[in-house]
């Protein structure tokens, strides 16, 4: 896609900025837990899909493995959402959508999705601008 936006002058290529945009979590704050009180190794083949599939992602740099710091709220139906303050609002849970931008003209080039929290929005941005700079090489 990025070849083809280039070859028909939608994009210029040579700069990019990077942003990010918080999605809000369908997880209550009212059902959360204290982040010290949630385990991974407590939740076995009966957990449900959302802790399955959080599960299975823990030693991806996006989501599990992007922190040590221990969250301060959990969700336990969608502990993969991030309990977050990051709009100086009332906190609530959340992903992030993050994306590169060619700055000649406005394009968003490439998304990928993160817990809501600084480490994993900069090895987002790593990834995507790796993936656009290869598209830019073919």
């Amino acid at each position: 896609m990025v070849e083809r936006c280039l070859a028909e002058g939608l994009v210029g290529g040579e700069g990019f900025a990077v942003d990010a945009s918080l999605i809000a979590a369908d997880a209550n704050k009212q059902r959360s837990i204290p982040g010290d009180t949630w385990r991974a190794q407590d939740h076995g083949p009966e957990a449900s899909r959302a802790v399955q599939e959080y599960l299975a992602t823990l030693d991806e740099a996006a989501w599990g493995a992007a922190t040590d710091v221990e969250p301060k709220f959990v969700s336990p139906s969608d502990p993969a959402a991030q309990w977050t303050g990051a709009m100086r609002s009332p906190a609530f849970f959340a992903y992030a959508t993050n994306y590169p931008i060619d700055t000649q003209r406005a394009v968003i080039l490439d998304l990928e999705a993160t817990r809501a929290i600084r480490q994993a929005e900069v090895g987002a941005a790593n990834t995507m601008l790796a993936r656009t700079a290869g598209a830019l090489r073919s």
